[in-house]
């Protein structure tokens, strides 16, 4: 376990520069956003998609020749190297996760958009009050499931693409995250466009939960099968890996 803090906090400071300011600015952002009351909804996944900028330096990073005759004099197992890369990424997608619901539910406890000019503090209260995504025909989720389903995705497909990567000695290309991301959120937009069309039954019927606790209950167990099966790439990776020079 201390090798593989060891290893995170290497990646860090290998990567921080150009990672860091753009991550906290985003942050910053939301952050002032969340307390004026008129975090835009939308935004909530923006601010999820951004730590994929915050730890994709460090994708490049680690698969730099440097880098890897770095690992070879470094007192520690490949094994360790393995794990502390995929433990990286997906506690930098859960840290973002958690911290964008944090600052959403900051958003709605704060109505300090009271205090802007009477035009501005309608269309602020409207962004405010806005809890839903509302379609056609019924199909209707709260942005909080978005939030949660953005997320669980970027955790399934990055440890994918790390396993991958490693197994076929590749670099991690951060264009594959982003292309095989744009293709599910495709895919989720068409699905949306045939159930407003009747031509599938609306699925937030029985996708989406409609109370509170059903949504926590809904969100910890898909996190929960989300981290497990990056555990698994994990594992399959430190077997196929096994006889490869560090």
């Amino acid at each position: 376990m201390k090798e593989i803090v060891k290893l995170i906090r290497f990646d860090y400071i290998t990567s921080r520069n150009s990672a860091l300011p753009f991550f906290c600015g985003m942050l910053i952002i939301s952050l002032l956003l969340a307390v004026f009351g008129v975090f835009n909804p939308m935004f909530n996944i923006f601010l999820i998609i951004a730590c994929v900028g915050f730890f994709a330096p460090s994708m490049a990073a680690t698969q730099k020749p440097e880098y890897r005759r770095v690992q070879g004099i470094l007192p520690v197992s490949r094994a360790a190297f393995v794990r502390a890369e995929f433990a990286e990424y997906m506690l930098g997608v859960v840290a973002s996760e958690t911290i964008t619901l944090i600052l959403m539910g900051i958003n709605k406890l704060s109505k300090l958009y009271e205090i802007f000019p009477r035009n501005f503090e309608v269309f602020c209260k409207e962004i405010h009050e806005a809890d839903r995504i509302y379609f056609e025909n019924g199909v209707e989720f709260k942005f909080v499931h978005l939030v949660i389903f953005v997320s669980v995705l970027l955790i399934v497909q990055i440890a994918f693409i790390a396993m991958r990567s490693d197994i076929e000695k590749h670099q991690h290309d951060i264009r594959n995250v982003l292309l095989t991301f744009s293709l599910a959120i495709l895919v989720f937009i068409v699905s949306i466009i045939l159930v407003t069309r009747g031509i599938i039954p609306p699925y937030n019927e029985w996708l989406f939960p409609s109370t509170d606790v059903g949504t926590w209950i809904w969100g910890i167990t898909l996190n929960a099968a989300a981290v497990a099966l990056g555990i698994l790439f994990c594992h399959i990776t430190l077997k196929k890996t096994a006889d490869y020079e560090v």
